[in-house]
């Protein structure tokens, strides 16, 4: 009997070990993996497994990966992994090459590769290594590259991009357009030029009052407050040839520079532009309940110990905190939208035009209200913020993305006029019939604000709309992905986030260690009447 019960055990571990063998040999013939992130990461994207229908000719992607460096980081395995998937969807069109340069760069030089040093230990002994993880791609003549890449976040949106225009042997060039006296692209802008470069865009800087190229793709426009309606008219001029428009302005002109001063943009200009295509921006501040706690740098009361200043951390309604809960799930742009931080934001107001499908994408919360003239926007004026909040109290539109048919307008010939400039022609075109214009009512977002507040999620709105007003829809996903918010200091309400922490100190520090003495005292009375019966004869010890 013994002997058969034996035979069964050693069947069934058999079996198991044949089972696990099997397994290992499948897993080297197919790949699957399950991804279980809120936006599928790690899950190829519908751009990726069709870019074999745009790739005529077989592409060829190259991997440089240090040995030393793929021994000691994750981040290369990752990265090899996606591009082993990207080649078998590529359906024999994607080869992919994995090549260590340590012995010969010479071919990773060629291509574009730029190594990093890293610190390595062997031996006992510390020293410098040159270091390769970058990523070539060949296609007939031409070449392109990512000099260097350790993870493989954000690499689907990057490569895609970077062989879309490999293929088509075309970049696509953002103009931008700053629209404020006080701000340039180099100072004001890096982040945004830094992230439009690196995902394949060519940067072109404009000028206000100047017509802008046709070889021009998508424009970017932010700031309005130097802008009048002649600089205004070489706008609407690009948008009726081209229909393909990014406007970030603003009501209220909140100077630095001065103090936080506060005013209201004069009429005309940019805005009565918008105006006319249906978007209403107010001449009013946002304020919200959802916001940043901004770090100031305020005098000190006299009589205080110190320097003349102190930098006080301040809850500034302001700076607005905007998270999926107030963006539209049904647009491409916004549908897995990561969150937005805006600065001094304006109300907007949707009027319909014939012709034109406007979807609004994104407001604020319910607990948002106005501030009109005279603005108090200083952290000396904590005690003025709310000074309207009780009758203007409600949910307020921030950005709007529309589709269809704009009209000019200059459509009927009121052409501006400004001293010493050209005059300036009717409009050729006076209605565009595909157009896709996206406008949001903060001038700043897209600043390098963002590095101060970490809010680099900011950019991935900007890329997603880009995206969706090149008709690029499936790529609008990816740029999504980029960057999301995890910061935990976002509480709606300032005696919320006082709740949540005080509730986090009594449960950590209080409630957690009663229960787990309350658990101790409990196992200890009911072991100690166990061995008192045990002693009495009336149980047995198991």
């Amino acid at each position: 009997m013994l002997s058969k019960i034996k035979k069964n055990e050693q069947l069934t571990a058999s079996l198991v070990y044949l089972a696990f063998i099997l397994a290992a040999l499948a897993s080297s013939l197919y790949y699957f993996r399950i991804d279980l992130t809120e936006s599928k990461s790690y899950t190829l994207s519908s751009a990726a497994k069709n870019l074999h229908s745009e790739i005529p000719e077989k592409l060829r992607i190259t991997y440089f990966i240090s040995k030393s460096l793929s021994s000691r980081h994750p981040g290369p395995a990752s990265i090899e992994d996606f591009l082993k998937e990207l080649e078998v969807a590529g359906r024999g069109k994607i080869s992919l090459r994995l090549i260590d340069p340590s012995k010969d760069s010479s071919e990773a030089d060629r291509l574009g590769m730029e190594p990093r040093q890293m610190q390595v230990v062997e031996k006992s002994e510390q020293r410098l290594a040159l270091v390769y993880s970058g990523i070539a791609i060949e296609y007939l003549e031409r070449s392109d590259a990512i000099p260097f890449v350790l993870s493989s976040e954000n690499l689907e949106y990057e490569l895609i991009k970077t062989i879309r225009a490999l293929v088509s042997n075309k970049r696509t060039v953002a103009g931008i357009l700053i629209g404020d006296s006080d701000k340039s692209l180099q100072n004001d802008y890096q982040s945004l030029t830094d992230a439009l470069s690196r995902y394949a865009y060519d940067i072109r800087e404009l000028r206000r009052g100047t017509a802008i190229d046709d070889d021009v793709d998508i424009l970017f426009v932010l700031g309005n407050g130097a802008l009048d309606r002649y600089d205004s008219a070489f706008l609407d001029s690009f948008l009726m040839r081209k229909g393909r428009a990014f406007f970030a302005v603003k009501g209220v002109n909140v100077d630095p520079e001065r103090g936080l001063a506060a005013t209201a943009l004069p009429d005309g200009g940019l805005l009565s532009v918008l105006s006319s295509y249906g978007f209403d921006i107010e001449k009013k501040l946002l304020l919200d309940a959802s916001s940043l706690t901004v770090p100031f740098q305020t005098a000190r009361y006299p009589g205080q110990a110190g320097s003349a200043y102190q930098i006080q951390y301040i809850r500034y309604p302001h700076w607005i905190v905007l998270d999926r809960s107030f963006a539209a799930a049904d647009h491409p742009i916004t549908a897995n939208f990561n969150g937005l931080d805006l600065y001094w934001a304006s109300p907007m107001k949707i009027t319909a035009r014939a012709g034109l499908s406007v979807k609004d994408l994104l407001k604020t919360s319910h607990k948002a209200w106005l501030q009109t003239e005279p603005f108090y926007t200083s952290p000396e004026d904590q005690g003025m913020y709310a000074s309207q909040q009780e009758e203007t109290l409600g949910q307020y539109l921030v950005a709007a993305a529309a589709s269809g048919k704009i009209e000019s307008a200059f459509r009927f010939g009121d052409m501006p006029q400004k001293e010493g400039a050209e005059p300036l022609a009717e409009p050729s075109v006076k209605a565009k019939e595909d157009a896709r214009i996206v406008v949001i009512s903060c001038a700043d977002f897209a600043s390098d604000l963002l590095r101060m507040t970490d809010s680099g999620f900011n950019l991935s709105f900007a890329l997603s709309a880009a995206d969706w007003l090149l008709s690029a829809d499936d790529f609008v996903d990816l740029g999504a992905r980029i960057a999301k918010d995890y910061r935990l200091d976002k509480s709606m309400d300032e005696r919320l986030k006082n709740f949540l922490i005080t509730f986090t100190y009594v449960f950590n520090l209080v409630f957690v260690p009663v229960l787990v003495a309350a658990y101790a005292i409990i196992r200890a009375l009911r072991r100690d009447k166990k061995e008192k019966l045990c002693r009495e004869g009336k149980a047995r010890i198991q």
